[in-house]
């Protein structure tokens, strides 16, 4: 089994990563952007770590990739903010679903809205960890055999 952390907009407060990746074992983090340097602060603090992020829309001037995927057990995953895909204007997440489409992706995991989110959309699996820093919220995902499933988590 493979086990992803996934965190989007902390905003400048990593506090809740610190500690839900000092407790939860992880094979993978994930950032979904706003602010890349909070997952550039987490790969300093946790440099043994596999940590991958993407840029968001406050995410200026940064090199960071705007998407990656990550492939394990036969899942394959875009990872996004969300912003380009429109996800505050389609409560149906068409856009989002369509991108992660055409890249054969099975699944998309996205930020921006500040707002969980588990469901799916086209057959496309999806995944909004919330917001670290105004949710207190993040997610895991478990993959294992070729499916994964989520779940939300609320800091304690």
């Amino acid at each position: 089994m493979k086990r992803i952390l996934v965190f989007s907009d902390s905003h400048g407060d990593i506090n809740l990563c610190i500690d839900a990746v000092s407790r939860i074992p992880a094979d993978i983090i994930l950032h979904c952007g706003d602010y890349v340097r909070d997952a550039e602060k987490l790969v300093k603090t946790f440099p043994d770590k596999d940590i991958r992020y993407v840029q968001g829309n406050n995410d200026l001037f940064t090199k960071a990739p705007k998407e990656i995927i990550i492939e394990e057990d036969g899942v394959r995953i875009l990872v996004v903010h969300g912003h380009e895909q429109r996800v505050k204007y389609e409560m149906d997440y068409k856009t989002l679903a369509r991108a992660a489409k055409s890249k054969s992706c099975d699944m998309a995991v996205f930020g921006h809205t500040h707002i969980t989110y588990e469901g799916d959309s086209d057959g496309i699996k999806l995944l909004n960890p919330g917001s670290c820093l105004f949710g207190g919220t993040y997610a895991i995902i478990e993959i294992e055999n070729g499916t994964a499933s989520t779940c939300i988590m609320r800091s304690m």
